[in-house]
């Protein structure tokens, strides 16, 4: 055969099985990947991926800088290539092998509705191009092509919808007073907080990088958050409800005790141990981590409400944004009932916990035996039962919070008390009292007399003013408060906030430990 020929068989044969040609084309080739009918490529990540060699894999170039705008926008936000490549894949210049034009008048960057305005402009060549208007950045001068994260102006406008992973914040679906159904929130407003009050608690120094990042109410340190150990929070939280508030990171007009500059101060009724919970959180009896629970148990300060995790969040999720209860509970806690009689639900948040710890059930602490000598006439109660205690037990009473009077003249008597026989939580229950130093009349609620975030009281981790302690008189052991309590108006004030205070009407009672003899 001729040798011109035969080389020229040669090259047409492999011309013929050269990838993208052949019928069998290589992956990398552009026809492998067109759609049938010459619809154009929505999934642009069939071309645009870590395994092309001739496709740009902006996810790995990153688009110029550290924290580069596809890694900002796409893998940490989730937003859509067409939110900025809109029907990018209909014009002629894509797959034209060229990524930066130097003609400015052929673009690859189009924004969808969302940003009418924004055109791109200025594109003469590679790292140059920037952007007439964009929305999420507000006023923003970016540096497109710099190291540095942007400095978002406006919060609501990316986290008012759903990103990638990240619930929506703000608006009617958020966190904040723009859902109707969110009624305590950090920040105490109608409607949904503006940037200076996110910053007061948010560090932006990595913003998009994909770690919240949180900040140190005193020094300004950021703190990560890790979804995975949330007790890492606590530090954050404590910060801020501590004796001097937050230091450093109040926004402009604040102060340290209303870092939001909203009108809410820490430490003030209704909220006034609100200064004191990092104090109180490292006490040796209570729900802190050097309370004594068992290590399993222990809790941090924000969860689901399930033992061994925390009582702030929403509705079984972590959220330190808002909740639908009241005090950022996880679960129901109604802390102004707005009324004398006991509703069970109210306090769901203590009892669906205390479910788990026999002697710490409702059905423990609110119960008594059937026909035995505290199942008497609870006099004003009006709750479920009538003025019976919503529970009996055959053990009795568990709690050791009761009322037990020997005959007149026995130093285990109370003079003067108005019942002689009680199961004393079920008495307090259903006795109204201001709401925490406010003129709303309330029934009393767990935290009018327990520090729920910790005590150095052994005896039902009550707060550490009341001064209670047990006595052993005749083989009985009781317990009372301090004599101020009911002489020096000592319940009036903080941290109890009574409305009436019965005990300085009737004098000195004692609440039976044990024996109860029922």
């Amino acid at each position: 055969m001729n040798r011109p020929l035969t080389n020229i068989c040669l090259l047409v044969i492999a011309i013929i099985l050269a990838p993208g040609c052949s019928s069998s084309p290589g992956p990398d080739s552009i026809s492998s990947h067109q759609v049938q009918a010459g619809t154009p490529i929505t999934d642009c990540t069939v071309c645009h991926n870590a395994t092309s060699t001739i496709a740009p894999n902006p996810l790995a170039t990153n688009g110029s800088g550290t924290f580069g705008k596809h890694i900002a926008h796409v893998s940490n936000g989730g937003i859509p290539c067409q939110k900025c490549h809109f029907n990018y894949t209909s014009h002629a210049t894509h797959m034209n092998g060229r990524l930066d034009t130097p003609d400015p008048a052929v673009l690859i960057v189009y924004f969808d509705g969302t940003n009418p305005t924004g055109t791109w402009i200025n594109d003469t060549g590679p790292s140059t191009g920037s952007c007439t208007s964009l929305l999420c950045h507000g006023t923003d001068t970016l540096d497109w092509y710099g190291t540095s994260t942007a400095n978002f102006q406006n919060c609501g406008s990316c986290h008012s919808i759903v990103l990638g992973t990240r619930r929506a914040i703000m608006g009617t679906g958020g966190d904040f007073g723009g859902n109707a159904s969110v009624v305590s929130h950090h920040v105490a407003s109608t409607g949904d907080p503006v940037r200076e009050q996110c910053l007061v608690c948010h560090d932006q120094s990595t913003h998009t990088a994909g770690t919240v990042r949180l900040r140190n109410a005193d020094t300004g340190a950021s703190i990560a958050y890790d979804p995975a150990a949330v007790a890492g929070l606590e530090p954050f939280c404590l910060s801020c409800h501590d004796s001097n508030g937050a230091l450093s990171t109040m926004a402009s007009g604040g102060t340290a005790t209303d870092p939001f500059d909203d009108g809410s101060t820490l430490g003030s009724p209704p909220y006034s141990f609100a200064m004191r919970i990092a104090s109180s959180w490292s006490k040796s009896f209570g729900h802190g981590p050097s309370g004594n629970h068992p290590a399993g148990s222990k809790l941090t300060c924000l969860g689901t409400g399930a033992p061994g995790t925390g009582c702030h969040g929403n509705s079984g999720k972590i959220n330190a944004h808002g909740s639908t209860s009241e005090v950022l509970a996880t679960q129901n806690y109604t802390y102004s009932q707005n009324t004398i009689t006991y509703i069970e639900s109210d306090l769901a948040l203590c009892f669906s916990c205390h479910g788990s710890y026999s002697g710490f059930r409702k059905e423990d602490i609110l119960s008594v035996k059937f026909g035995g000598i505290l199942d008497s006439d609870y006099g004003f109660l009006m709750g479920p039962n009538g003025y019976n205690p919503p529970y009996y037990s055959a053990a009795g009473v568990t709690t050791h919070f009761a009322d037990h009077n020997d005959p007149l003249g026995s130093p285990l008597d109370d003079f003067g008390v108005w019942v002689q026989n009680a199961n004393l939580h079920w008495f307090h229950l259903g006795w109204p009292t201001a709401f925490r130093g406010t003129a709303t009349d309330s029934g009393i609620t767990c935290v009018n007399c327990h520090d729920v975030h910790g005590s150095d009281t052994i005896y039902g981790a009550v707060y550490d003013e009341l001064g209670y302690s047990n006595t052993n008189t005749l083989g009985n052991i009781y317990g009372q408060m301090t004599l101020s309590a009911y002489t020096a108006g000592l319940l009036d004030g903080h941290p109890t906030y009574c409305s009436f205070n019965c005990h300085e009407v009737q004098g000195p009672t004692r609440a039976w430990f044990h024996p109860i003899n029922e």
